[in-house]
């Protein structure tokens, strides 16, 4: 009955190159259907898949389709006897515990004959399948209808039999056509039907557990195989591409986990975006240069048991890698069972140039991790060769522009913001539909306070693409800019409401809502964050926040502590140990501490608050052994970026702490010079010129920070500053907040 199916669709002309369960279904009516044929349509879209380039599904691969060699009806035929065989024995031919292992399986390796795995099957049988397996095309079944003759006669069913019969409905009709089925498998069919343990994971193997109706997806590291340096690059430029088109491609019942989430969490499992993000599936990947040949492979998980759902393995030639984009994305959309019409799925401001492809997929790559300024660097010459490869590639001017951007808030270096802008705007004289380039440029508008010209690009970019996050998000911060508060709400809610399952919509407004002092409001939006992914620990850890800042301790408590039984970060060990720390609960503090930095141990500013939480619970020695690894890290962090003010007042606590009151005053002037009107900074230097002994400079500064809207929270709980809070001076300041 599947021969019949493929037989049909080979004589229209199509080669499915997808045959596996999944795509096998049995109707209500007991009729088999062979379903997504998105692959095969691949050869009827714009910018079809070139040669060289693998789709499908690894592990029911033809040899010859997993080297990227043409493929005709005869690797249908193959990719069935990968079937037949799974069914005969409950096993698959080819094994393997990767991708790179399975296809090296199928291209090399001969499989058991079916009889040795289950005796109960028949000669006739063993060799149909194993001559549906033959390496080479020309030793397989030539076509659908020499098999399906043969799988007849050896059935006893006429030729002249009407094609795509039903499914016979009982045992009896079965053996009255001369299947010989075990009475193992009878009874094993019997359990299908009684048995739910059973059954699910049968539902499961042949494709009847559908896809979450909520497609909530999060795109993972890729491995980088082999771990090149510029294949990581690479990796992680394709990983920023593919959540930036998802998030493109994404109807209302979808969203896409930011790349720059993903990294800036470490998330590496697809169990961790579920609990992290509440994603639903994961993408995960594997990136494999193999001489001139880059193999990508694609897996869709269920991240909430890390099951995989679907696998892909695209093969493509290095002096043909610019045709790699289109196929990738029709690949994702087959496997997300997106309806998305072809020229959707073509990335726009695309290049045809290989080399301009790769420099721009590496750029892309370095530019993810721009904390560090050489990677910046990197990632403008790449993209400026890029450039240089395709002059009319609109995506590296783009890619440019944002980079030079990044540059200019690493260094504040007003040269870079020219620079940034230029690029943006060559990169629309080529292509004007670009939407994250009017984000970059909005973004750039609004760091240099040209706030009007920010809404107008953002609004651009929001009129191309109407899920646009980044764009509502940068509009709504333009609007409270311009202290058009209305209008930022507005902005914020319009977002919601056109993704209102969204998480991370009502997340933002909460923030919105705190940095505006609305504390209840924000209370409530994070209280939705909870209500829609009930096990997403951000919105537990931002409602613990709120609590903290309104001093409501226990509820805090409550809230980390949940967050910790859910999946313990070290963001909420982190958030404990403060809120032991305020409780006066000191070694408590420094334990919470240490579990924090036993996760993840480079956040020099958690080492410093553990050095703080052993001076005041007595253990001096271990709190200045403590002090002096965060300053050694804190100056490492300095030789990156040494115009970041937070920085500069953290560390100058830390020498004001070891006794070297000139290092930290100069850090202290540094932080104030690079950061005159932040409040925060300001109140925060006026702290540490406590712990220094200078009142007069603490009192000075945290009177000027005050009355610009500085919040007392902090300082009311820092036992280093005891003293002060008894000095009338500072009372007054109190009084008159």
């Amino acid at each position: 009955l599947i021969a019949d199916g493929l037989g049909r669709a080979h004589e229209a002309g199509i080669v499915h190159r997808d045959v596996k369960p999944a795509n096998i279904i049995i109707t209500p009516r007991g009729e088999v259907k062979i379903v997504d044929f998105g692959i095969a349509k691949l050869a009827t879209m714009t910018r079809p898949t070139r040669a060289g380039t693998t789709v499908g599904t690894a592990s029911y691969m033809s040899p010859e389709q997993s080297q990227g060699m043409e493929t005709d009806q005869r690797s249908d035929l193959f990719s069935l006897g990968i079937v037949m065989y799974e069914m005969l024995t409950g096993k698959r031919p080819f094994g393997g515990e990767h991708e790179p292992a399975i296809l090296y399986s199928i291209v090399s390796l001969d499989p058991p004959v079916p009889s040795t795995i289950n005796p109960a099957i028949p000669p006739l049988v063993d060799v149909m399948v194993l001559r549906l397996l033959e390496k080479e095309p020309t030793k397989r079944y030539q076509s659908a209808a020499d098999l399906r003759k043969e799988i007849r006669d050896f059935l006893g069913v006429s030729e002249t039999a009407r094609t795509g019969a039903r499914i016979p409905r009982s045992l009896r009709q079965l053996v009255s056509r001369k299947v010989l089925i075990p009475v193992g498998v009878a009874f094993f069919l019997l359990l299908l039907l009684l048995v739910p343990s059973i059954r699910l994971p049968f539902q499961q193997w042949i494709g009847f557990i559908s896809l979450p109706s909520e497609r909530h997806l999060a795109v993972l590291p890729f491995t980088n195989v082999g771990g090149n340096e510029e294949v990581q690059a690479l990796c992680d430029g394709l990983i920023e591409i593919l959540s930036s088109k998802l998030t493109q491609l994404e109807p209302e019942n979808t969203w896409v986990v930011a790349a720059s989430e993903i990294r800036q969490r470490k998330i590496a499992s697809a169990l961790e975006a579920h609990k992290n993000f509440g994603a639903t599936m994961a993408i995960t990947g594997s990136v494999q240069y193999e001489g001139e040949k880059l193999r990508l492979t694609l897996n869709l998980v269920d991240a909430k048991s890390s099951r995989q759902l679907k696998s892909v393995v695209l093969d493509q030639q290095r002096t043909n890698l610019s045709q790699l984009q289109d196929g990738l994305m029709v690949a994702l959309a087959n496997m997300l069972e997106l309806d998305v019409a072809p020229d959707k799925l073509v990335i726009a401001g695309g290049t045809e140039d290989s080399k301009a492809y790769e420099l721009y997929l590496q750029a892309r790559g370095y530019l993810q991790r721009f904390e560090r300024v050489e990677n910046i660097i990197t990632a403008i010459e790449l993209f400026k060769k890029a450039g240089e490869s395709d002059s009319s590639y609109a995506l590296a001017w783009a890619g440019l522009g944002e980079a030079y951007w990044r540059r200019y808030e690493a260094t504040k270096d007003m040269q870079w913001v020219d620079v940034a802008v230029q690029a943006c705007q060559k990169a629309l004289v080529l292509n004007d539909r670009l939407g994250p380039v009017h984000v970059s440029l909005g973004i750039i508008y609004r760091g240099t306070g040209k706030y009007e010209e920010a809404i107008k690009e953002l609004q651009q970019a929001i009129e191309i693409d109407r899920f646009n996050t980044d764009a509502y998000r940068e509009s709504a911060i333009a609007y409270a800019s311009l202290n058009d508060i209305k209008k930022a709400e507005e902005t914020y809610k319009k977002a919601i409401e056109l993704r209102p399952t969204y998480w991370a919509g009502h997340n933002m407004l909460g923030v919105f809502y705190f940095r505006q002092g609305r504390i209840d409001e924000a209370a409530q939006a994070f209280k939705k964050v909870i209500e829609l992914s009930p096990e997403n620990i951000i919105g537990y850890d931002n409602l613990g926040g709120i609590y903290f800042y309104q001093k409501q301790w226990s509820e805090a408590r409550k809230q980390f502590e949940r967050s910790v039984q859910l999946y313990p970060t070290y963001v909420v060990f982190s958030q404990l140990g403060t809120l032991n720390f305020y409780e006066r609960r000191y070694a408590d503090a420094a334990q919470s501490y240490e579990k924090a930095l036993q996760m993840q141990g480079t956040d020099y500013r958690v080492w410093g608050y553990l050095a703080s939480a052993y001076r005041w619970s007595g253990r001096e020695d271990k709190a200045k052994e403590t002090f002096e690894k965060a300053a050694g890290m804190a100056e490492g962090q300095r030789k990156v970026n040494p115009r970041d003010p937070s920085l500069s007042y953290t560390l100058a606590g830390y020498y004001a702490a070891l006794g070297k009151p000139l290092e930290a005053r100069t850090l202290l002037q540094q932080a104030l010079v690079l950061a005159p009107s932040d409040v925060r900074i300001m109140g925060r230097v006026g702290m540490v010129y406590e712990h220094l002994g200078d009142r007069e400079e603490a009192i000075r500064l945290i009177e000027k920070a005050v009355k610009a809207g500085f919040s007392l929270a902090e300082l009311e709980n820092d036992p280093e500053m005891n003293s002060l809070r008894k000095d009338p001076r500072y009372q007054k300041i109190a009084q008159s907040k």
